[in-house]
């Protein structure tokens, strides 16, 4: 008498599952790697000085010269105060906003403003 196969072990030889199975893989250790990528990036004295509403300054370090789309997609966590070389100053920056940034891969480190913002 033949055993029936187990739905598990069908979708084990199903050449779709294994696909599937393998872009999940692929998904799950990029974003491990953008999680430990992080570690270190931010320098300790970030958002220690904040202003009323919780916000705080950064300097943003990229390894190149800023172009429009890093720019831009700094904005969304921050205004832009200017740029020096490499850097990019940010002002009103969240906490939740750090995290999200030091998660981008081609952001070196964040950093504490040289100056305080003036306010």
């Amino acid at each position: 008498m033949r055993t029936r196969s187990t739905l598990p072990r069908r979708a084990a030889k199903s050449p779709t599952v294994r696909k599937i199975a393998f872009v999940i893989l692929l998904v799950v250790a990029y974003q491990i790697w953008l999680s430990v990528q992080t570690i270190g990036k931010v320098d300790a004295g970030v958002g220690e000085v904040r202003d009323p509403r919780g916000r705080f300054s950064a300097d943003v370090e990229l390894g190149f010269p800023p172009e429009r789309y890093h720019i831009l997609q700094l904005q969304k966590h921050g205004r832009i105060a200017g740029t020096d070389g490499n850097v990019v100053h940010l002002r009103g920056v969240a906490e939740a906003g750090v995290d999200a940034l030091a998660r981008e891969y081609w952001i070196e480190h964040i950093d504490t403003p040289a100056k305080p913002s003036g306010r």
